[in-house]
């Protein structure tokens, strides 16, 4: 169960502590947030509440969020990703699906040397399984999404092969700073 954005002001607090009660009560297995910044936790920490068990984020080699996930990591807040394939060019391409990806990142996707592509090639796989792997590799959970059943056992069948190190290298080089999975801009910096 999670809190899907640190909306709320003043009362994120008390969203949380609903939160902390639920699962007191055993309504809830686990409890997290999500697209939250360390400001936020540090809110809950200040109350004298439990710390959230996850914070699902935008995670990707172009929003890698290195600070963040330190934090995390020390507080002992699981990471989970989702929009891990906004690099393709395919990734919310269709009219009506907002985001703040610009028509530059668009072609880098798109790119016919693009470095996803060749590590597709590389590894025998499809660009999506390479960047989830980044992602499995790095220590997250991945979110993938599709209604396509192919497409669907792809995103499962991640555990055949392994980016190696140089690759792992390179797409850490990748970082672009905050996420673009959102037209409004990053969740993450909601009052």
């Amino acid at each position: 169960y999670l809190i899907h954005a640190p909306s709320g002001g003043s009362e994120r607090v008390n969203e949380w502590r609903a939160r902390v009660d639920m699962k007191a009560q055993g309504k809830a297995w686990s409890i997290g947030v999500s697209n939250y910044t360390e400001a936020h936790v540090e809110e809950i920490r200040a109350a004298g509440l439990p710390l959230p068990e996850y914070n699902q984020i935008e995670l990707h080699p172009w929003s890698q969020k290195p600070q963040l996930l330190e934090f995390m990591a020390k507080n002992g807040i699981a990471p989970i990703a989702y929009s891990s394939l906004v690099p393709l060019s395919t990734w919310r391409a269709a009219p009506g699906q907002g985001s703040a990806k610009t028509s530059e990142m668009r072609a880098a996707g798109d790119e016919a040397n693009s470095p996803f592509k060749a590590m597709a090639v590389k590894y025998g796989v499809t660009e999506a399984q390479v960047l989830l792997r980044w992602g499995v590799q790095k220590g997250f959970a991945v979110l993938p999404k599709s209604l396509n059943p192919v497409r669907m056992r792809q995103n499962i069948d991640l555990f055949g092969f392994e980016i190696d190190a140089e690759d792992m290298a390179l797409l850490g080089t990748m970082d672009r700073g905050d996420g673009v999975a959102w037209a409004t801009g990053d969740p993450r910096f909601m009052g």
